[in-house]
């Protein structure tokens, strides 16, 4: 996937997050899911940025 890609599934996921958090609370094993997911993307985001940047480092 590249970044576009990412950015928009992102968006998406975060719109449902909310979405989701509204309808069953923030403990709501269905919302933690979805948030482990996007924390999965975003991940993938940013190392993939790293990658294109040609900067591999670990950053804090």
């Amino acid at each position: 996937m590249d970044l576009e890609q990412l950015e928009k599934l992102m968006e998406k996921e975060r719109r449902e997050l909310n979405r989701m958090a509204t309808l069953h609370g923030l403990r709501d094993e269905r919302v933690l899911v979805k948030s482990s997911r996007l924390d999965r993307i975003m991940d993938k985001y940013l190392h993939t940025k790293r990658a294109i940047n040609g900067d591999n480092q670990a950053h804090p």
